[in-house]
């Protein structure tokens, strides 16, 4: 199940505490990616109770966690690239013993790998020289029509480059700037032509910062060109992934070349995804002092009531720096606990549990989730959204200001029916986001903006939202959930011009109801 914004992707991802942990995702993750590509028609997967894995699975439930609706609940999120933090690639040997392998097999899949990757390699290649291209056109044009057109391919070959990238074995850090960078020229390049659409022009500051990204690009393009050429000479990407040179793989570092030490990426500076301003923007809803790994202990240990076995599994220095904790409750369950250094938090927690068994209601899970977010400092809130999938029953929880919903400061949490423990919480967006905001009331009228729906339309609830849209904006709404030929809708209608912001449309699957 998931929440699909056709104006929005959504890419979150957080830093491994552990290396060793993070290798072994890695060659999972990477076996995974060659199956789906139809390259391996084989090959045993072996289950691990590595915390790894529960941290992987965890994360899978948080993402069903978010998606889930009660009277159109709508989260926004911005464009995103992830990038693995492992320190060894798919090693030959280790897929050998992981997978029960011969030999011959381990070399023939090896070589599957390496076409893999250097076709993504290549793909990668192409959609550089084909923007560096584009962009001395769109430089050497002043027509509105055929910037358009130029900016719009620019931004398609940009999010290529992100696809191929994502499907290489780059590991660490030092490859971020590149990484931001392309997502960087991808939003900039699309909201330079949504300008020119509603009949702006490129100022001169739109073509210095163009003109910037040419250079960067063409310094990119000669360094992947000779890349190129080494591998035509016999380069391997596999082995030089799984080549340690201190503390990155060797691969990594021949590829953070791309970026010389004395070059520097043009600042983009607009309201749209990765720009500086989102990247580099700090966390809001964080308060109070920095608490110590014992205090943090201590927390969690009175958090949770029902604690049978808790143990500390390290710090994560990630967006939010956290104290780490696995811990046993009375009723079997076993939950993974983020809390955060500055404040003392409870970030996350992950579980999971398979059970048909339910001996609390709807009303009592509700109460129990209201609760816990209330515990946690998540006041004046409304349940806005709800799903229950076999023992479990997920909300979404969003926090009200003058009676406006507040959808960029939600909080998820799951409910286990059966023992009715809280068994999953998330509330990074909440303390991203939660801020003393200044909301005036919808300059048009609820009356007004109802007219605006168009009369196809059968409206069953509205309500005024501060709902999070494309380019990181958060625009007063009126939220309108409304029926047509059997199917729900979710229409949003900004509250002081009456423009229509965004549809949500919700299509039942077999594991809930998704929007698009």
């Amino acid at each position: 199940m998931s929440i699909e914004n056709e104006n929005l992707t959504q890419n979150m991802s957080q830093e491994k505490s552990n290396k060793n942990q993070g290798a072994q995702m890695q060659q999972k993750n990477q076996l995974q990616k060659i199956q789906s590509q139809g390259q391996l028609t084989s090959a045993k997967q072996t289950q691990t109770n590595s915390k790894t894995n529960k941290q992987t699975s965890d994360k899978q439930n948080g993402k069903t966690l978010e998606n889930r609706k009660r009277h159109g609940a709508y989260r926004g999120a911005v464009i995103g690239l992830s990038i693995a933090t492992g320190v060894l690639g798919l090693s030959t040997i280790g897929l050998g013993v992981a997978y029960g392998m011969s030999m011959n097999q381990v070399g023939a899949y090896s070589t599957q790998i390496e076409n893999i990757y250097k076709k993504n390699y290549y793909d990668l290649v192409d959609n550089v020289n084909s923007a560096d291209m584009k962009i001395s056109k769109l430089l050497a044009s002043d027509d509105s029509t055929y910037q358009s057109k130029m900016l719009t391919e620019i931004s398609q070959e940009a999010n290529d480059m992100q696809s191929s990238i994502a499907n290489l074995p780059l590991t660490g850090e030092n490859i971020l700037q590149s990484v931001r960078f392309i997502n960087q020229m991808s939003g900039y390049t699309q909201t330079l032509e949504e300008k020119i659409a509603e009949g702006g022009e490129l100022t001169e500051t739109d073509l210095k910062t163009l003109n910037d990204m040419h250079d960067s690009l063409t310094e990119m393009k000669r360094y992947l060109n000779q890349m190129s050429q080494k591998m035509f000479e016999g380069y391997s990407i596999l082995h030089a992934s799984n080549t340690l040179n201190g503390d990155y793989d060797q691969f990594t570092l021949d590829f953070s070349q791309i970026k010389a030490d004395d070059a520097d990426y043009p600042t983009m500076i607009y309201d749209g995804p990765f720009s500086d301003s989102v990247v580099n923007a700090k966390i809001k809803g964080l308060s109070g002092s920095e608490i110590s790994k014992d205090e943090a202990y201590t927390k969690v240990d009175k958090f949770f009531k029902n604690i049978n076995n808790l143990r500390y599994d390290g710090q994560t220095d990630g967006k939010f720096v956290t104290y780490n904790f696995s811990l046993q409750n009375t009723d079997g369950q076993a939950l993974y606990v983020q809390v955060t250094k500055v404040g003392g938090h409870v970030l996350t927690v992950s579980g999971n549990v398979e059970s048909d068994i339910k001996n609390i209601d709807y009303d009592q899970a509700e109460k129990i989730a209201l609760d816990f977010a209330k515990e946690n400092g998540v006041e004046n809130a409304d349940v806005v959204w709800h799903e229950e999938l076999n023992s479990q029953i997920y909300f979404n929880i969003a926090p009200k200001q003058n009676n406006i919903i507040l959808y960029p400061d939600l909080v998820k949490v799951k409910v286990d029916l059966e023992h009715g423990d809280v068994i999953g919480y998330d509330a990074i967006s909440y303390f991203t986001n939660h801020t003393d905001r200044t909301l005036a009331s919808g300059g048009i009228g609820i009356d007004l903006a109802r007219e605006k729906v168009d009369s196809s339309f059968e409206i069953q609830n509205q309500r005024l939202v501060l709902a999070p849209l494309d380019f990181n904006r958060e625009v007063l709404c009126y939220e309108f959930e409304a029926t047509r030929n059997g199917a729900t809708y979710y229409i949003y209608l900004n509250a002081s011009t009456g423009a229509e912001e965004n549809i949500l449309k919700v299509v039942e699957t077999t594991d809930g109801s998704k929007l698009m």
